[in-house]
């Protein structure tokens, strides 16, 4: 360990010492005439509550590589234990088994209150198999072990999966192993309380891969913040756009080891309020930190959208943001009291921004009720929102009508860059004669920001052997009209599409017209 790695750790027990001691002293200062027991002793029976009440929610995770050395070569070599001559390497079975990538989960209810799912992050089941409804359907790559708080396990596959916000769902084999969903306690994520600086909470997980019996280890901190983004600040489109860069994760004073991401975080009421994440401090600076997802509206969102095996969807405005300095919103003389805002730098021709009369050089001060101090701000607070939602954007003209503004826009979808990462086993859009549309700028690969907005839908899916195919159509073709109805975003295709029979005529954004059989 490096001088500045190992005062750094002594630094951070030290503080948590003293941070124990002082808020032990302070409880024991406090009369227990009142209840009639000590405070101290009234925190630790809290403590044991809330984990005894949430542990059997907690799951293991584990991934398997197929091959020789799938269950074995653990990174921390330390930790790695000896390969008996007559034991499979990969096995998890075995109650010596240490996977190479391990993580934490969640019970959750499915969309029947009497399912049950996991919930975890991304990243713990990148790779992952998928799940399908044919039984018969082979699996590749990694496997998923799912290990409960009373030792059982069962394979487990994912519903669906989002890069961006770093959730995943999975599907659980219980009835390969012959458990009974009713056996598996759910937590709450739904109507999670907000959250505040300065909670006490509480943290399962499975640190280093160590549940090998199911239980989890616990840890409780302090919410520090609530709307960190981890250091440091990437450069690239692609990472600045996840969702944990923005701004949007409580920071914890506890230390959140490998493993423990997908942990719950529980308030000392029993509230389960977030889920951890390892993954923010091993890319920060501040490695003694911990992180969590909130479980706010837009989580919840997500969280809803993934049960329900669908893509998640992000808003978008259409513009190019830079933030404003203080010193130069000050000098722009407006009447808003807030330290800084965003500027734009460019519209998109006929883009939401641009159709609401938001202009190049306009400052932006909230959208949708919430402040703006920076580009990475804007970012995060229209993606909170999916396409389609209208949202108030408030601000200040800059050019000819110089002065504050207030308008509406109608958001449109955010460019996925990485299509390989998102997982989706119920399509949000049904497939037509072969043909699967999505927003004009839903993937990047067939939309730049800065490009004009098309009133069009953009193929990015023709089945093999069907109508479409037939037809010439193929992936990156924009849709105009249906039969001479324009469609401009998904729901309106499918909405002129769905009670049409015989041919169909589709006009192409480029001019072209194709006519597509049943």
């Amino acid at each position: 360990m490096s001088a500045p790695c190992f005062v750094s750790q002594r630094i951070f027990l030290v503080t948590r010492y003293l941070a124990v001691i002082g808020l032990m002293i302070c409880l024991s200062s406090v009369s227990p005439s009142a209840t009639g027991q000590d405070p101290a002793l009234l925190l630790e029976n809290s403590l044991i509550k809330v984990i005894e009440q949430a542990e059997p929610s907690v799951v293991s995770i584990a991934k398997v590589r197929p091959g020789p050395e799938g269950g074995r070569g653990f990174s921390l070599g330390a930790f790695a234990q000896p390969r008996p001559q007559n034991q499979r390497p990969d096995d998890p079975e075995d109650p010596e088994f240490q996977p190479n990538n391990f993580g934490t989960g969640i019970i959750v209810a499915g969309i029947r209150p009497a399912d049950r799912l996991v919930l975890t992050n991304y990243h713990v089941v990148q790779g992952g198999p998928v799940y399908s409804t044919n039984p018969e359907e082979e699996r590749r790559g990694p496997s998923l072990y799912v290990r409960f708080a009373d030792r059982r396990m069962c394979q487990a596959s994912i519903i669906a999966a989002d890069p961006r916000s770093d959730l995943a769902i999975l599907h659980l084999g219980l009835s390969e192993v012959k458990i009974d969903p009713a056996e598996l306690k759910p937590l709450d994520w739904i109507t999670a309380p907000p959250i505040r600086k300065g909670q006490l909470v509480v943290m399962l997980g499975n640190p280093y891969g160590l549940a090998h019996d199911g239980s989890s280890s616990a840890g409780w901190g302090i919410v520090s913040n609530v709307t960190r983004r981890p250091l440091p600040w990437a450069e690239d489109w692609e990472s600045r756009a996840l969702m944990y860069r923005l701004g949007n994760l409580i920071q914890i004073d506890g230390r959140l080891n490998l493993g423990t991401s997908g942990s719950p975080l529980i308030s000392l009421k029993g509230e389960l309020i977030g889920l951890t994440t390892s993954l923010a401090a091993i890319e920060g600076y501040e490695k003694s930190a911990g992180f969590a997802i909130p479980f706010d509206e837009f989580t919840r969102r997500v969280i809803r959208t993934l049960i329900a095996g669908h893509e998640v969807e992000y808003g978008m405005l259409g513009i190019s943001p830079h933030t404003v300095l203080p010193s130069n919103f000050r000098a722009l003389n407006t009447t808003f009291k807030q330290a800084s805002a965003v500027q734009v730098s460019n519209v998109a021709p006929y883009s939401p921004a641009g159709r609401a009369g938001i202009l190049a050089d306009d400052v932006i001060v909230s959208v949708g009720g919430i402040p703006v101090y920076s580009d990475s701000d804007l970012m995060r607070v229209v993606g909170l929102h999916a396409p389609g939602e209208e949202v108030e954007v408030v601000g200040w003209h800059t050019r000819h009508s110089i002065g504050p503004f207030k308008v509406k826009a109608t958001l449109g979808k955010w460019p996925v860059v990485d299509d390989e990462g998102i997982i989706e086993t119920v399509p949000r859009y049904a497939p037509w004669r072969g043909i699967t549309v999505d927003y004009p700028t839903g993937r990047r690969r067939y939309h730049r920001v800065d490009d004009p907005y098309r009133r069009a839908v953009v193929i990015t899916k023709v089945s093999p052997d069907g109508p479409a195919q037939s037809a010439g159509m193929q992936a990156g073709v924009f849709i105009s009209e249906v039969n001479r109805i324009s469609v401009a975003t998904p729901a309106e295709f499918l909405e002129a599409t769905k009670q049409l029979r015989g041919p169909v005529e589709l006009r192409l954004l480029d001019g072209g017209k194709v006519v597509i059989g049943e």
